[in-house]
């Protein structure tokens, strides 16, 4: 399985904003992909400040480019208007272990 970490940070003042369309848009684009295991999404609290972050679990690299493409190192951010209140975001993945 992969793990695919999306975090967001949001432009000063759009976390809101930010959340609401993540809630609206991302997730259930993320939620309809097939292949897909598990999906976390949250707001960060205490010093991840207003962080949001979406956690995926994928049966496999290759379901998991099913949503991404090739370029499935990069952000997939599925509207416009999320896109426009991001300050800065970052992708990791990972190999599930155990």
């Amino acid at each position: 399985m992969i793990i695919r970490i999306f975090r967001a940070r949001p432009k000063a003042g759009m976390a809101d904003e930010l959340a609401q369309l993540i809630e609206e848009v991302s997730i259930p684009f993320v939620d309809r992909q097939p292949g897909l295991v598990a999906r976390y999404t949250g707001r960060g609290m205490g010093s991840s400040g207003e962080d949001l972050v979406m956690i995926s679990v994928w049966e496999s690299l290759e379901a998991m480019k099913n949503m991404t493409g090739d370029d499935w190192q990069s952000a997939v951010i599925p509207d416009e208007r999320e896109a426009e209140r991001i300050a800065e975001s970052s992708v990791h993945h990972f190999r599930s272990v155990g």
